[in-house]
């Protein structure tokens, strides 16, 4: 794993990104609000797939190995729940589409990033 850092940085380049691509969406009411929450939703679903691995460096409640077989298998379930989400997300236009869109591309940033590390360092199939 690259580490927290790279994930965070990912989550805030996500925000950006979405801050700016979705301009008008933010230029109406509830302008901070609304970029708060998207603050969140980046930083929080560029690191929900290593929620394991972060029980396991803070707690040491199962080994590295087991934490591994369970973060490659939530990453493994989170990549088409998340495509189907986003397609959801796009044919249907419910009242907080930019943040939820821009939540859903963080989680596949953070599967992506993970993917060309291990092809670069070990296997990523369970």
């Amino acid at each position: 794993m690259p580490g927290i850092i790279p994930h965070v940085i990912a989550g805030c380049a996500m925000f950006i990104i979405g801050r700016y691509y979705y301009r008008s969406y933010f230029d109406i009411e509830n302008k901070t609000k609304k970029l708060l929450i998207l603050a969140f939703v980046c930083l929080s679903f560029s690191l929900i797939p290593d929620f394991s691995l972060g029980i396991h460096y803070t707690m040491h409640i199962f080994s590295r190995c087991t934490a591994m077989y369970y973060h490659k298998f939530i990453h493994v379930a989170l990549i088409p729940i998340a495509i189907a989400a986003l397609l959801i997300i796009y044919l249907v236009n419910p009242k907080r589409k930019p943040i939820w869109i821009m939540g859903l591309w963080s989680i596949i940033l953070h599967i992506a990033m993970d993917f060309f590390y291990y092809t670069e360092t070990e296997s990523i199939l369970i």
